[in-house]
C-alpha cells in the first residue's frame, strides 16, 4: 500500500501494471480478511467493521465515515454534501466526524449545530484530534448540553426507523440518506443546491449551516404534503416556507402518507430501554396507505434464514378520524404492547 513510485510494477494478474493501481484492491482486500476474521470468530453473531478507507464495494463489508474532516462551517455545509454523494454512489453506511476532527476545539453553537446533522446520518460519532489538545465531547459546553442530550435522544428515538433503511439499503441499495432530487425528480426546484436531505422517503430534514441563524428557510418538495414533526402541522408541498430552528428542534418534517417506526421508550444514559411504536402521518385526503417495517434482534445472523419480524401497517383516514390496523407477520411480536404517535406528538397506546 506504502508503494507510490509510479514506475513500479506489480504483475497484474500476468498483464504487468504499475503497482500504485493496486491500492484499492488491497485496502478491499484487508476490509473482506478483517470480515471472514470476524465470522471465523464468531459464527453465530453479526459481524461489525468500520473502515475510513476503501473503494466502491466496501459497502459490502463495512460502514465508513469521511475522514479527518476540519473544525468550520463550511465543514460542516460540506459533510452533507460528501455523504449524498457517497449515498448516492452506493456507499450509504457513512458518517462524518461530529464537531470536526482536526483543527480548533469548535465553539457552541458550531458544535451544536452539526450534532443537529449528525444524529440523522447512519454513524453518528463525536470525534477528534484538536489542535489545541481538547477533545468533543456532548457535555464541552455547558451551556448547550441540555440541547445536545435532547438531540441524542431524538436519535435514539429514530434507531428503529433507521434501522429499517439499513435493511432497505443491505436489501436493495436504497440509499439511506438522499437528495430531495431523487425522491422528487419532478419538481424542478429542488435541482437547486441546497443543504436539505431525505432521510428515507419520508423525513426531510434541513440542518442549520449558517453561524448565527435562529431561523431556517426550507423548501417543502411539490408532489407531496408536509407534517412539521414538531407542531404537527401539515403544509402543501410546492412552496418555500420558514421555520424557527431552536438547537434542540432541527426543522424536520414528516411526509403525508408516511409510518415512521420508533423507540418511544424513555432514554437514560445510564441504560437503554426499547419499545417500540409507530409514528402514523395520515394523508390529507384520507387515502388508505400500508408501510411495511423490518426488525429483528440486531446481534445474530439468524435473519438470512428468514428469522425477523415484519409489521405491516396500514392506515386509513385523516388527523381527525383514522384507523390503524397492524399485521404481525413473520414471527413480529408484541412485548407490552404498541404506542401509536399521531402528528404533534400525541401518543396513544394499543
Amino acid at each position: 500500500f506504502e508503494v507510490v513510485d509510479p514506475t513500479a510494477r506489480m504483475h497484474g494478474f500476468g498483464s504487468p501494471r504499475a503497482a500504485i493501481e493496486a491500492k484499492p484492491l488491497q485496502t478491499l482486500q484487508m476490509i473482506c480478511a478483517s470480515r471472514a476474521a470476524q465470522v471465523k470468530h464468531a459464527p453465530d453473531k453479526r459481524p461489525f467493521l468500520v473502515s475510513r478507507s476503501g473503494s466502491a464495494g466496501m459497502q459490502r463489508y463495512v460502514q465508513t465515515w469521511s475522514g479527518d474532516n476540519y473544525t468550520s462551517w463550511e465543514t460542516l455545509r460540506f459533510n452533507i454534501r460528501m455523504g449524498l454523494g457517497l449515498a448516492l454512489s452506493g456507499i450509504s453506511n457513512t458518517g462524518h466526524d461530529v464537531g470536526g476532527f482536526d483543527g480548533p476545539k469548535p465553539d457552541a453553537e458550531l458544535f451544536v449545530r452539526w450534532v443537529a446533522f449528525g444524529i440523522f446520518m447512519p454513524r453518528f460519532s463525536i470525534h477528534s484530534w484538536n489542535s489545541d489538545r481538547t477533545a468533543n465531547e456532548p457535555w464541552m459546553h455547558p451551556e448547550v448540553t441540555g440541547a445536545v442530550r435532547d438531540l441524542i435522544k431524538l436519535r435514539y428515538r429514530l434507531l428503529p426507523y433507521l434501522y429499517n433503511l439499513t435493511w432497505r439499503y443491505a436489501q436493495t441499495c436504497e440509499p439511506i440518506i438522499r437528495p430531495v432530487f431523487a425522491e422528487f425528480p419532478d419538481d424542478a426546484r429542488v435541482a437547486v443546491e441546497s443543504d436539505d436531505f431525505m432521510l428515507g422517503a419520508s423525513l426531510l430534514a434541513a440542518p442549520v449551516v449558517e453561524p448565527g441563524a435562529t431561523t431556517r428557510a426550507v423548501y417543502l418538495p411539490a408532489g407531496a404534503d408536509w407534517y412539521d414533526w414538531w407542531t404537527g402541522e401539515l403544509l402543501a408541498g410546492g412552496q418555500t416556507i420558514t421555520r424557527d430552528a431552536p438547537y434542540d428542534r432541527p426543522p424536520l418534517f414528516a411526509r403525508a402518507g408516511s409510518v415512521i417506526a420508533l423507540n418511544v421508550a424513555d432514554q437514560h444514559f445510564a441504560s437503554r430501554s426499547d419499545k417500540r411504536g409507530f409514528a402514523v402521518f395520515p394523508r390529507a385526503d384520507g387515502e388508505a396507505f400500508t408501510a411495511d417495517v423490518f426488525d429483528d434482534d440486531g446481534v445474530s445472523e439468524r435473519w438470512r434464514h428468514g428469522e425477523y419480524a415484519l409489521w405491516r401497517v396500514h392506515v386509513e383516514g385523516d388527523d381527525a378520524v383514522m384507523s390503524v390496523m397492524v399485521t404481525e407477520e413473520n414471527g413480529a411480536t408484541v412485548s407490552g404492547g404498541l404506542d401509536f404517535v399521531l402528528p404533534g406528538g400525541r401518543q396513544y397506546p394499543r
